[in-house]
């Protein structure tokens, strides 16, 4: 092999090394306003610390039992103080990240509201043919919803064309019956270095909603999603 190629490879490598670092970079900024926003959320009385009532109350919307939020926070309160503090949260959710999962997916799901008939005809008048990676967001959407038989921009303009199909399909859509395979291929696009809340925030409210919830998708834990 030539100095030339070796030097082309080695680059095309570091190239692939940062951008796989960026994205870690961006995914664990993203977790950390996630737990951020969760505590503060979840913290009532604005005390600074999460009680087992706060706690009980939070959980509880997310589908779980009384049972399951005694269990959570036996785990999390390491002090035995009947409190929790944030580093004591924060261990916690990194421990067991499958609540802030659910979270996020919650959230993300309630950020559908401005995916709306008018806005989907709003948004054709704006974007008559893809920019800036949007295609790749619905896509995404797209894999979950199982409507992926043309993932192109004629795809998407077939799907947009019955918005109320598409809102009653987002609206109901259980990730209980999310599969490997389903998992693998809208990792695909959420895995690249531009599929980002950063990256969209600025882009057309659909745009960032589903950017949102095909990343809160993408971060579920199978096993988790099924007992849900």
């Amino acid at each position: 092999m030539s100095a030339v190629m070796e030097s082309d490879l080695k680059d095309k490598k570091d190239m692939k090394e940062d951008l796989k670092e960026k994205k870690t970079a961006a995914s664990t900024k993203q977790m950390m306003a996630t737990v951020e926003e969760a505590f503060k959320k979840w913290d009532i009385t604005g005390d600074g610390a999460i009680s087992k009532y706060e706690l009980h109350a939070a959980l509880t919307q997310l589908g779980m039992t009384e049972a399951q939020v005694d269990a959570c926070f036996r785990s999390a309160d390491l002090s035995r103080d009947g409190i929790l503090q944030y580093e004591e949260f924060l261990e916690w959710v990194f421990r067991d990240p499958g609540v802030v999962q659910q979270y996020c997916l919650k959230s993300a799901k309630e950020g559908l509201h401005v995916v709306t008939v008018d806005s989907c005809q709003e948004f054709w008048k704006r974007f008559p043919e893809c920019e800036n990676h949007i295609e790749k967001v619905f896509f995404a959407a797209m894999v979950i919803l199982g409507e992926d038989r043309d993932l192109s921009w004629t795809g998407v303009k077939q799907i947009l064309k019955k918005p109320h199909e598409f809102l009653q399909k987002l609206r109901q859509f259980d990730p209980g019956t999310l599969t490997e395979a389903k998992m693998r291929k809208l990792k695909y696009f959420t895995s690249k270095d531009f599929f980002t809340q950063e990256y969209f925030k600025s882009h057309h409210p659909i745009v960032q909603a589903l950017c949102n919830w095909a990343l809160a998708i993408a971060a579920l834990d199978l096993k988790s999603a099924d007992k849900r």
